[in-house]
């Protein structure tokens, strides 16, 4: 009995000590697995540095052809550094300086290693090839990244928006709104949209065959691209809009009257000011302040005494602008809306006028009608401050007493 314990023992502790030189044989394989891995990407990116460095040291020669392509175009390192500074210098460079450095991605054959590499690679290095070829501007990209939009993973989806938003171009555009009218292209986010942004603003008419029709969340999407780049050669088109049935739309082109001329905004902008929906109120009056017009007080007045407190603060924003801060007041005064003035007070807080227009009315109290008008506004004032005060923490408006 005693021999068959050893020999359990014996066979025990021999498998021990092979699993203890097997595992540390396995760590020591790994350790030496890393260092050596983190040795050569080192030296991979000590090299790239260094093809880097001579580039930019001998760009314009490259850029003119002075160097022969042959000379660096074989070396893998090489060609990337070189592709790399095109592309930086692609980003900041103007029309001129962009056709240049495209021919020169042409003449070398770099667009086509970088076309090749959106064809060949997968995952992740596939998306950064797109995005790559987007920073090119090349007009014939457009193709390739458009057959991309139709990948069914939605990173490469987002990765060829990204790299159409980065040519900027119309046709980048067109690839672009024909899938999203389709229902063919859905990202979460904001991507779509401000890529839609880039390359519409050029040619904002560009988008109206689209939200024609277009249709749900689609139409309003497109609405809100339109009120980023609408310009005033939309014309009569921005105003058919202004009665759409989606809110959102009404909304957009509200705030893209914005960038229209005064007289052609205003009545359409009268109009929304009186809308159903609150936010299609707001941005109404928010166009009607940018445009600083004398005109526009009367409906300004209006929104003061809206419902909606957002819409309050920002028509009384755009009433503390006005020339006329003491007449502003005294109309408000007129529309005996205590929340309307509780507006006006807190947004001359906020900018800094409240003490200016306290020291105004002080100066002109009196014994004459116009100086007695002015009291009763410096009275009201001085009672609204002490309503808000808690809350706002408004400087009380100095006393009669005190101003004697």
């Amino acid at each position: 009995m005693n021999s068959l314990f050893h020999a359990i023992n014996a066979a025990a502790a021999s498998f021990v000590v092979r699993a203890i030189i097997f595992s540390l044989s396995g760590i020591f394989l790994l350790i030496v697995w890393i260092l050596a891995r983190r040795k050569l990407r080192r030296r991979y990116f000590d090299r790239l540095a260094d093809a880097g460095f001579y580039a930019r040291q001998h760009w314009d020669e490259i850029l003119a052809g002075e160097i022969a392509a042959n000379e660096w175009n074989d070396v893998h390192r090489d060609a990337e550094a070189i592709i790399t500074l095109s592309l930086d210098r692609m980003d900041t460079a103007d029309a001129s300086e962009a056709e240049k450095l495209l021919d020169f991605l042409r003449r070398t054959g770099l667009l086509d290693r970088i076309l090749i590499a959106t064809r060949r690679a997968r995952g992740w290095q596939r998306e950064a090839a797109l995005v790559r070829l987007g920073r090119t501007r090349a007009p014939d990209a457009v193709t390739v990244l458009a057959e991309a939009l139709d990948d069914s993973h939605p990173k490469t989806q987002l990765a060829a928006v990204r790299g159409l938003a980065r040519t900027g171009l119309a046709a980048a555009g067109e690839a672009m709104l024909e899938r999203v009218v389709a229902g063919h292209l859905s990202l979460p986010g904001t991507s779509l949209m401000n890529a839609l942004i880039v390359c519409t603003r050029a040619n904002p008419r560009l988008l109206l065959p689209y939200l024609r029709v277009a249709r749900g969340p689609v139409r309003e999407l497109l609405a809100r691209v339109i009120a980023e780049v609408a310009s005033i050669g939309l014309g009569d088109d921005l105003l058919l809009l202004a009665s759409d049935p989606l809110p959102e739309v009404r909304a957009s082109v509200a705030r893209a009257l914005a960038h229209a001329e005064f007289g052609f905004a205003f009545p359409a902008l009268s109009q929304l000011v009186a809308d159903g929906e609150w936010y299609v109120r707001l941005r109404a009056l928010t166009s009607l302040g940018q445009f600083g017009q004398t005109r526009a007080v009367p409906i300004l007045l209006r929104g003061v005494c809206d419902a909606n407190r957002h819409v309050r603060q920002r028509a009384a924003e755009a009433l503390a602008h006005a020339p006329d801060p003491i007449g502003v007041l005294r109309d408000v005064l007129k529309t005996e809306d205590a929340y309307a003035l509780q507006a006006m007070i807190a947004e001359l807080d906020r900018t800094g006028d409240f003490a200016k227009v306290v020291e105004m009315l002080a100066s002109s109290t009196g014994g004459t009608a116009r100086n007695t008008d002015a009291e009763s506004i410096l009275q009201a004032l001085e009672a609204g401050a002490e309503e808000l005060s808690a809350i706002l923490r408004i400087p009380s408006a100095p006393k009669t007493a005190q101003r004697a």
